[in-house]
């Protein structure tokens, strides 16, 4: 069970006068911009001229994702730039629907922007105070004093008392910016009366800054995957995901490759991600072992491949660590105050005990049965609770099986199973 952790900064919102053209209905989802999100993007552009090719790039960048939602933490997977599932703000109250999005913060989206306009993630995981502090890459600074006079497109600039916020300069005053939960992407007025000063990054560019633009669809990541250089595990690793953030990655196409095995879960399907010039194995792509809608490599001549042979299955082993992705709790009943779960992922057909809120020592495992649970195989996966107060069992098989999950408040003590499932 892999656990995500972040320290994300909040951009807190500063006040700044949407125009017209960036005032897009209500947000959209964050994998898919709307028609009027796509329209208001159109609008988005560099409005003074001087800029590089480069920063020019990162505006169209930027641009694209008018519209979006704002997600809190998003955008701040570590070692793969993107846009990523949010969290929520304990600061801020509009912030407890965030991790149902996947989109960008005001830095997520500076540092995405940049990225694609140079296939280097010169910004990185970091707070936006933390890239203020020590940018990381060469740069022009540019002070509060100096004004806005001598900013051009595709700067970075930075806002308020203790440096709360940033957005890309797009020229007239305008900037484009992530500003905060319940709102989306916008081109707003820049708030001149906060601003800190800015950098202006000299990386060089690349083109085409999208490839196979248009095409492809957007899938979650779970864990922490490697994405390497071709279709086997031992290509060289070119972007790992090492805080296990999910991330919203465009899939162009699949094809067999080398067959995985992580966590009990086998598959051969191997995903191009166009934005990354990498493959990754479909184990941590959320959803089936094939991708619905994501056609074979085959039909792009310059990558190849077939389906062919593909794994039909995401399967699990018996007594492996559970796959928590997409899981979610089928049955639950408490002892003395413990909440006994059996969890269950329909993806893998796999399911596994959980207790929570218990002691050490409190008890923890799962039977499974063949005959609607008149007999059983007791005990499966039994462990007990070693230091906090939750315990999770292993995985077991439950593909035309029931199961349930049984606990106890110490040895000895009151034994609970949930219903079977």
């Amino acid at each position: 069970m892999l656990l995500a952790v972040v320290m994300a900064t909040a951009c807190l919102g500063l006040p700044a006068t949407t125009t017209a053209a960036a005032a897009a209905p209500a947000a959209p989802p964050a994998t898919a911009a709307s028609t009027a999100a796509r329209e208001a993007a159109a609008a988005c552009a560099p409005l003074k001229p001087g800029a590089s090719a480069t920063a020019v790039d990162a505006v169209e960048v930027a641009c694209r994702y008018v519209g979006w939602s704002y997600a809190w933490g998003g955008g701040h997977a570590q070692g793969l730039p993107g846009p990523s599932q949010g969290m929520i703000d304990p600061t801020d109250p509009r912030s407890y629907g965030d991790p149902k999005l996947w989109s960008f913060d005001c830095i997520g989206l500076v540092r995405w922007a940049w990225y694609k306009a140079t296939r280097q993630d010169i910004v990185s995981e970091r707070t936006t105070q933390s890239t203020w502090q020590n940018p990381g890459y060469a740069h022009t600074k540019f002070t509060k004093e100096q004004g806005e006079a001598p900013l051009l497109p595709g700067d970075i600039l930075y806002f308020g008392t203790g440096i709360t916020h940033v957005a890309l300069y797009l020229g007239d005053g305008k900037v484009v910016e992530a500003p905060n939960s319940g709102d989306v992407v916008r081109v707003a007025d820049a708030r001149w009366d906060r601003y800190q000063g800015a950098f202006r990054p000299h990386t060089a560019g690349v083109f085409p800054v999208w490839e196979y633009d248009g095409l492809g669809q957007h899938v979650k990541t779970w864990g922490q995957p490697n994405l390497r250089e071709n279709s086997h595990t031992g290509s060289p690793v070119k972007w790992q995901n090492g805080n296990g953030i999910s991330v919203a990655v465009r899939a162009l196409c699949q094809r067999v490759g080398e067959r995985v095995t992580v966590d009990g879960m086998v598959n051969n399907v191997w995903t191009y991600l166009p934005d990354y010039r990498s493959w990754v194995s479909n184990l941590f792509l959320q959803g089936p072992a094939v991708i619905p809608g994501v056609p074979s490599c085959g039909q792009y001549a310059a990558i190849g491949g077939t389906l062919d042979g593909a794994d039909s299955n995401t399967s699990c082993g018996d007594g492996t660590e559970p796959n928590s992705a997409g899981a979610w709790t089928a049955k639950s009943t408490t002892v003395w105050g413990r909440t006994v779960e059996l969890r269950y992922n329909g993806t893998t057909a796999c399911a596994w005990g959980r207790i929570i809120g218990g002691t050490v020592g409190d008890e923890i495992w799962v039977d499974r049965s063949s005959d609607g649970g008149q007999t059983w195989e007791p005990m499966l996966g039994y462990t007990t609770v070693t230091s906090g107060g939750d315990a999770y069992t292993t995985q077991w098989n439950d593909n035309g099986l029931v199961m349930r999950a049984c606990g106890t408040n110490g040895k000895g003590g009151t034994i609970a199973c949930t219903g079977w499932y």
